[in-house]
C-alpha cells in the first residue's frame, strides 16, 4: 500500500481504481492504483488516500494473458 494526499489533494468517492501518476526522469510512471478513500470526505486533513502499490504486482501483470 501507498498513502498520498491527506493535505489539500486526496481522493474523492468514485476514485477508486484510478492512478497515482508520478513524474520520474521525464515521464509519467503509475506507482498506485486507488483502494479507498476517508468516508469523511474530499481532500480531508491527515486523512490520505490509500493506493495499492503496483511494483508489487508487475510479475502477475506479466503472467496474465489476454
Amino acid at each position: 500500500m501507498v498513502c498520498a494526499g491527506g493535505g489539500s489533494n486526496s481522493g474523492c468517492h468514485g476514485d477508486s481504481g484510478g492512478p497515482l501518476n508520478c513524474y520520474v526522469g521525464g515521464r509519467w510512471v503509475v506507482h498506485g492504483v486507488t483502494s479507498f478513500v476517508s468516508s469523511l470526505g474530499c481532500n480531508t486533513y491527515r486523512k490520505p488516500t490509500v493506493f495499492s502499490r503496483v511494483s508489487n504486482y508487475i510479475s502477475w501483470m506479466n503472467s496474465v494473458s489476454i
